[in-house]
């Protein structure tokens, strides 16, 4: 008589605690994989049913109700990742999260970058995108590229005044005239260009020179003697050493700035006075600069020796920071606001940078 009590005490007790145990999730379907800005799509086991979140941490945290799915206790729930980055999984249920994986998102290959060597920006806040031995000339607006023109393996793109220059592969300098190539320069040997205010095209050539090259065709010495060195500071430009120029720019102030690239450092040319010195720092192996709005000359250096890739900043008054650091990095750009894109050609990604924290975001990929 004695036992009932306790029997019935013990039913409840356990009943209480089946009742309270949290159920058991594990994952159906997980992709690995994601798109940004598509929808994404799971199915979860909770087991005994119940009602269910899922949640995704990463750049951010999202959160998607379980709906149930044709298959008692199968749940299913879509996300669509904003940004790309690796986000971990996981279920909310019973007052209990259990872990499920993880997903990398990451933005939709564009079938046109195949090849991109070199950018350059826009007025209008875009991106030019050179490509080296496949693949158009193209334009990036909104993520996207378009078709400019075709026919040209390109070194160097640079824009100025709203038109598009670039150095081709075959040594010469064009003009984009809407989509077609038109030289502006023999085939000699250029790796890049820039176009001052009066149409002067700037071009580097490897062995050790930068020439002009006037609107009626004349082509002069602006810096460099053709033999491999470092000296000529605070000289005459066209008595100075070049070490393999790669890349050079109109800099905010009238001045050209030339990517002495095995001297790893920026030169400065003064055009009015013909006078050559050293900017900044060391920038690494220089292959590319571009001129900021605020007078900085922002440099992507490679790889060598195991050591340097990325991007360094040197400001108006000659002060050089590293400002990125990736392997990968082999071309810089600067917008009108003061944007700075990089160019990952072994990754075939085109980055957005932000300075405050280092950190990039794809805009485009091949």
């Amino acid at each position: 008589m004695r036992l009932a009590p306790l029997l019935v005490l013990a039913a409840l007790t356990a009943t209480t605690a089946s009742a309270a145990s949290p159920p058991k999730v594990r994952r159906v379907s997980l992709p690995a994989t994601a798109v940004v800005g598509s929808p994404w799509r799971a199915l979860v086991s909770v087991q005994p049913p119940a009602p269910a979140t899922l949640v995704a941490r990463g750049p951010a945290t999202l959160r998607a109700r379980l709906a149930p799915s044709a298959k008692r206790g199968v749940y299913t729930a879509t996300l669509r990742f904003p940004t790309e980055g690796s986000w971990a999984v996981a279920v909310a249920a019973g007052g209990r999260t259990t872990r499920l994986g993880t997903v990398r998102a990451d933005v939709a290959r564009d079938p046109l970058l195949r090849d991109p060597i070199t950018i350059a920006a826009t007025p209008s806040d875009g991106l030019v995108v050179g490509q080296l031995r496949e693949g158009p000339l193209v334009r990036l607006e909104g993520g996207r590229a378009r078709t400019i023109a075709n026919g040209l393996g390109v070194f160097h793109v640079y824009v100025a005044g709203g038109a598009t220059y670039v150095a081709a592969r075959d040594g010469a300098v064009y003009r984009v005239e809407g989509s077609s190539f038109t030289p502006v320069s023999p085939a000699m040997d250029a790796s890049a260009v820039a176009v001052d205010g009066a149409g002067n095209l700037y071009v580097t050539l490897y062995v050790g020179w930068v020439k002009k090259v006037a609107p009626d065709g004349s082509i002069t010495t602006v810096a460099g003697d053709g033999t491999e060195g470092y000296a000529g500071d605070g000289g005459p430009a066209v008595q100075a050493k070049l070490f393999h120029p790669h890349s050079l720019a109109i800099g905010r102030d009238g001045a050209l700035y030339v990517a002495d690239t095995e001297n790893r450092r920026i030169r400065r040319i003064d055009l009015a006075t013909g006078r050559i010195t050293t900017f900044g720092g060391e920038v690494g192996v220089t292959v590319s600069i571009a001129a900021g709005p605020d007078g900085s000359i922002y440099s992507a250096d490679v790889v060598r020796d195991g050591a340097g890739g990325g991007v360094t900043r040197t400001t108006p008054d000659g002060v050089t920071r590293r400002i990125l650091s990736r392997r990968t990095a082999n071309g810089v750009a600067v917008a009108a606001d003061g944007t700075v894109y990089v160019n990952a050609w072994e990754e075939k990604r085109v980055l957005r940078l932000d300075e405050s924290s280092a950190r990039t975001a794809t805009v485009a990929r091949g």
